[in-house]
């Protein structure tokens, strides 16, 4: 098995970093310089307006931190409002957890935005920030963290080994072979990963290093190669994904098929907390599949 290691580019993974969190200032400077000629209100001297006003703005804070607390169990709970697994569910649940990566977090900026508001508002108006603007900081700067967090905190892991234990137990995967095996997405690395809109990953399940055959089974996608149809491991970043915030090198399994013609199959680490996790998973998942090449073991694993 030929092995290629392509070296990630660390310009490259600095101008995604760039773009990103540039992105994020793009819109806080854009709905800054919009406000900016907000009227100026009267002055306000009454300490129980001021009072009420606070008051009102915690409990508004406590309500969206609630909904966003609540809402991120509630997902969790229900895997992402996934309750059969006895038919592929991967395509829609890549569209659903899109729509919770969006709302649960804004509802949890916002609280904690009025609740900072609290604080910084009165300060901002000594500099003479009023208005809307005044109100809206807070609110931007509780964005900021919270997405840059986000970014490299995978805060939906608890639910990828339920959706794969769950979805290969109705594929009559035990979940002792699920245990034994590592959990494992695949997607196709001669599609530009910038055109997807959800997640990378177009079929998510587990990976076992057979006796004889690297065997892969999933919610759509299943497969079991033998040693000698692997004729390449390859290293590369995806920087299309967010992997490469990491330098994340993907394993890119190259099979020589039937007819001659050869499949590029990229795995994707799944079921880490951070991207930095993620990357040393990969980094281990290569280690294993390359002693296996050259070794046999005979873990558990399914027959294909």
């Amino acid at each position: 098995m030929q092995q290629t290691v392509k070296p990630v580019s660390q310009f490259k993974r600095l101008l995604l970093w760039c773009i990103l969190i540039g992105n994020i200032f793009f819109w806080i400077g854009l709905i800054a310089w919009l406000h900016r000629n907000d009227p100026t209100p009267a002055p306000d001297e009454s300490l129980g307006s001021t009072m009420l006003s606070n008051i009102v703005m915690f409990i508004l804070g406590c309500f969206f931190i609630a909904g966003g607390i609540g809402g991120y169990f509630l997902v969790i709970g229900t895997n992402c409002f996934t309750f059969n697994f006895a038919v592929p569910f991967f395509t829609a649940y890549k569209g659903k957890l899109y729509l919770a990566k969006i709302f649960i977090p804004v509802l949890l900026s916002v609280g904690l935005g009025l609740w900072l508001g609290i604080i910084l508002t009165p300060v901002l108006c000594g500099f003479g920030v009023h208005g809307q603007l005044g109100f809206l900081l807070p609110l931007l700067l509780v964005i900021v963290p919270l997405q840059i967090l986000q970014m490299w905190v995978n805060v939906w892991t608890p639910m990828v080994r339920k959706l794969i234990t769950k979805r290969l137990a109705a594929r009559n995967i035990s979940q002792a072979q699920v245990q034994a095996g590592i959990l494992t997405g695949i997607s196709d690395p001669t599609k530009n990963s910038f055109k997807k809109l959800t997640l990378i990953e177009d079929d998510i399940g587990a990976l076992w290093l057979g006796a004889d055959q690297l065997i892969y089974w999933g919610d759509v996608d299943g497969f079991a190669f033998r040693r000698e149809e692997i004729i390449e491991l390859e290293r590369r970043a995806d920087a299309g994904s967010t992997s490469m915030l990491a330098g994340t090198r993907h394993v890119i399994l190259h099979i020589r098929q039937p007819d001659g013609t050869v499949r590029q199959i990229r795995l994707h680490a799944e079921g880490h907390w951070t991207l930095s996790l993620n990357r040393q998973a990969m980094d281990a998942l290569a280690t294993a599949i390359t002693q296996w090449h050259s070794a046999a073991q005979s873990p558990v694993a399914p027959t294909a």
